[in-house]
């Protein structure tokens, strides 16, 4: 399947029930890695919106950058009230944005998807002399008993899955990414408690998750169920989650 269209049937699910970034993280980016009210920045894989919106309370402009239609349509409604959010059909590897145009470029939960050296190439073309580029994802903790469990069941049950963060743990690509293979990771907290009908949208929301009508989907659905009930206090189990931020210069 095409990256791109991966998502195309997990719209719903991914605009109702992925996580956000914390506040800490958003304070991080203009108290230290230079993000201010004159920025113009490209969101690279924008999806449904959900950085986008966020940066674009703290900066003056946002390309929330997207090749996926349904998704485009979904940052479209969710952004609708931010005026200084664009909603732009593109690639990491072809934005469409003009030569040295940005002062940052972020990326949350995209990175993986993107053809390195392409790129690389496009962020240095948009990208104005000496400007970052920020990756960001939401990582699941699976060391908690609870974390150890939902592991197990997305690596028996999701073909695709890669790992929690899509792979973002791996240093190598970053290495080759940043300039001098120099960057900045930071960890921000932001676990979650959930109930059984967010845990279910959110695993289904992954590009790894079975869709109904896949052999797969029923018992997948059915195991989510059953560590949800073993784990549950007052009709919630806590997700532990971090945020984990690359920036550096490419």
């Amino acid at each position: 399947m095409n990256n791109a269209e991966r998502f195309t049937n997990r719209v719903a699910y991914y605009v109702k029930y992925r996580p956000s970034y914390p506040e800490t993280y958003l304070d991080y980016l203009v108290n230290e890695a230079g993000f201010n009210a004159r920025s113009i920045v490209a969101d690279i894989g924008a999806g449904t919106g959900i950085l986008s919106r966020l940066l674009a309370r703290r900066v003056s402009r946002v390309y929330a950058v997207e090749p996926n239609h349904q998704m485009r349509l979904a940052a479209q409604e969710y952004c609708k009230d931010a005026r200084n959010i664009a909603v732009v059909n593109g690639t990491a590897e072809a934005t469409t944005l003009p030569d040295a145009s940005l002062d940052f470029i972020t990326a949350a939960q995209s990175f993986h998807w993107f053809k390195l050296e392409e790129a690389r190439r496009e962020f240095n073309r948009i990208l104005k002399p000496g400007s970052k580029v920020a990756l960001v994802w939401n990582v699941r903790d699976i060391n908690t008993p609870f974390g150890k469990e939902y592991e197990k069941i997305v690596k028996q049950f999701c073909l695709d899955y890669i790992g929690s963060g899509g792979g973002s743990t791996e240093t190598l690509a970053y290495r080759m990414f940043f300039k001098n293979g120099q960057y900045e990771y930071r960890v921000f907290p932001n676990d979650r408690l959930i109930d059984l009908e967010t845990l279910l949208g959110y695993s289904l929301s992954t590009s790894y998750a079975p869709t109904r009508g896949d052999k797969n989907y029923a018992t997948f659905i059915q195991s989510l169920k059953d560590i949800f009930a073993k784990y549950a206090v007052d009709g919630t189990v806590l997700l532990s989650t971090t945020t984990q931020s690359y920036i550096g210069e490419i």
